[in-house]
C-alpha cells in the first residue's frame, strides 16, 4: 500500500478515516524511517464477503483498515565503502541513480561516502521540469538522484556526457537498457540482471558487487601501464638497433655487425621474453590515487613518443660507441670480426638493463621490490645466459657465426650496456627533481 495513499485509510478497528494528526503522524514516522536508510512499506487490510469476479482496484483500495509500516534495512556490503573511497581517490566519480526515497537515498549514500551533508539531490519530479540544458548545467552538483524512472536515467547518462565525462552506468532491469546502451560502457548485473539488460550492456558483473568494478578499473590501469612499458622497452630497443645497424657502413667499417640470424635471435628472444615478463608487472602502489586519462588519447601520448626516440637515439650512441672502439681495437690485434660479436653481445645485454629500468616511470629500482615480478628477473637471467652461450658454446658460436670474446672485451661489452640502465635511472631521478 503506497503511503500517499493515506487519506483512504482508516483507523484499525475504528472504521473511520484517518485524522490530519494520524496522517501528518504516518508520514513523519516514514520519513524517519526513511532518513535511516530504511525502505518503508506501509500495511492495510480490507474484510471482504467474497472475491468479486471482476475486482476493481480502485474501489477495492477505499476504506482500508491502517495496520502499521515496517522498515527493512537492505545494507551495502562491508567493501562498498571502501572502494567509493578508492574510486574517488582515483578521480572515478560515484553517482546513486535509485528509484527509493530520497531521505533513504541519501541517508545510504552518505553513509557510503558519495554525499556529503548539504549536498544537493535531485528527485524524479524535478528532473520532469528540468530541460535537459537545465540538468547538464547541474548534475556536475548532484550526486543523488532518488524517485527517477528509467527515462530519467538515460536523460542523467546523456547529461554527463555532454559535460565530456566517461559514464559507466550499472543496471539490472529490462527498462535499464536504454541506460545501459547510451552509456560508455554498460554494466548488467549478473545475478539479479535480466536478459535485456544483459544484451545492452558492454560487460556483466558476475557477482552484482560494486567493490568489482572499482576492481576491474585498477586492472586496466595496470594492464595499460604494462601495456605501455612494453611499447617503451620494444620500440625503444628497436630504433637503437635499426640506428646502430644503419650506421655501420656511413661509418666505413667492413660490412654490418648483425647477421640477419642473429637479428631474428634478438626479436625473438632478447626482445621477447622480457617483454612478455613486463606485462606480468603488478600495478604501483599510488595507480589508484591519480586521476584518469582521456581514453580518446594516444598510446604515444604524455611523453611515450619522445621516450622511444630519446631512448633509441641514447641507444644507438652508446652502441655506436663501442663499435667504433672495437673495430679499430680489433683491427689493430689482428682479430678481424670479433668486433661484431662485441656490438651482438652490447645490443642484447643493454636490452636487459633496459628492461630492468622500464618497470616504473617515476620509481627507481633500488625502490622497488625485486620479488614482485620473479618472471621478469628469471627472463633476464636466462637471456643473459643464452646470449652467453652463443659466445662461449661452440656449436652455438658456429651456428650464428659468433667469435670468442676474451673476458677483457666480455667486461667492456657489460661495461658498455650497463649505461642504458644508469641512463633510464637518471632519468627519472631528474624527473623527481624538477617535478
Amino acid at each position: 500500500m503506497l503511503l500517499s495513499q493515506c487519506d483512504q485509510i482508516h483507523l484499525a478497528g475504528h472504521g473511520v478515516p484517518l485524522s490530519p494528526q494520524h496522517q501528518e503522524q504516518i508520514l513523519s514516522d516514514n520519513n524517519l524511517m526513511a532518513s535511516r536508510g530504511l525502505r518503508v512499506l506501509g500495511f492495510a487490510c480490507k474484510s471482504l464477503a467474497q472475491i468479486p469476479p471482476t475486482p476493481d482496484l480502485i474501489a477495492a483500495e477505499k476504506n482500508l483498515v491502517w495496520l502499521g509500516m515496517v522498515g527493512m534495512l537492505d545494507a551495502p556490503r562491508p567493501e562498498v565503502r571502501l572502494a567509493v573511497e578508492k574510486s574517488l581517490a582515483a578521480g572515478i566519480r560515484t553517482v546513486m541513480i535509485t528509484g527509493d526515497h530520497p531521505l533513504t537515498a541519501l541517508a545510504i549514500a552518505k553513509d557510503l561516502g558519495i554525499n556529503q551533508a548539504g549536498d544537493r539531490f535531485l528527485t524524479g519530479q524535478t528532473l520532469e521540469q528540468l530541460q535537459q540544458s537545465d540538468l547538464e548545467a547541474q548534475v556536475e552538483e548532484v550526486s543523488v538522484f532518488a524517485r527517477v524512472s528509467p527515462e530519467h536515467k538515460l536523460r542523467i547518462v546523456k547529461a554527463f556526457q555532454a559535460r565530456n565525462r566517461f559514464v559507466a552506468m550499472t543496471g539490472d532491469g529490462v527498462n535499464d537498457a536504454p541506460a545501459l546502451k547510451q552509456a560508455d560502457i554498460g554494466i548488467a548485473m549478473g545475478i539479479t540482471g535480466t536478459d535485456v539488460s544483459k544484451e545492452a550492456s558492454d560487460m556483466v558483473l558476475l557477482d552484482d558487487n560494486f567493490a568489482t568494478i572499482v576492481a576491474a578499473a585498477e586492472e586496466g590501469r595496470v594492464v595499460y601501464n604494462n601495456i605501455r612499458s612494453f611499447i617503451k622497452y620494444i620500440l625503444g630497443s628497436n630504433v637503437g638497433e635499426v640506428i646502430t645497424i644503419a650506421s655501420a657502413p656511413l661509418l666505413g667499417l667492413s660490412g654490418v655487425p648483425l647477421t640477419p640470424l642473429q637479428i631474428l635471435w634478438m626479436n625473438l628472444v632478447t626482445d621477447g621474453l622480457p617483454a612478455l615478463a613486463l606485462a606480468m608487472e603488478p600495478g604501483e602502489p599510488n595507480i589508484m590515487k591519480r586521476r584518469p586519462f582521456s581514453p580518446q588519447e594516444s598510446i604515444f601520448s604524455r611523453g611515450l613518443g619522445a621516450y622511444i626516440i630519446r631512448i633509441g637515439l641514447v641507444f644507438a650512441v652508446v652502441t655506436i660507441t663501442l663499435m667504433l672502439w672495437a673495430y679499430h681495437t680489433t683491427e689493430l690485434a689482428g682479430v678481424p670480426g670479433s668486433w661484431k660479436t662485441m656490438v651482438f653481445t652490447t645490443l642484447c645485454i643493454a636490452q636487459m638493463g633496459h628492461a630492468i629500468a622500464v618497470r616504473s616511470s617515476h620509481r627507481l629500482t633500488i625502490e622497488m621490490n625485486p620479488l614482485t615480478n620473479p618472471y621478469l628477473w628469471g627472463a633476464v637471467i636466462v637471456t643473459t645466459m643464452l646470449q652467453l652461450g652463443l659466445v662461449y658454446v661452440e656449436p652455438l658460436r658456429n651456428f650464428f657465426g659468433t667469435d670468442w670474446l676474451s673476458p677483457q672485451q666480455l667486461l667492456i661489452c657489460f661495461g658498455f650496456s650497463s649505461l642504458m640502465f644508469v641512463w633510464v635511472e637518471l632519468e627519472k631521478l631528474f624527473a623527481r627533481l624538477t617535478r
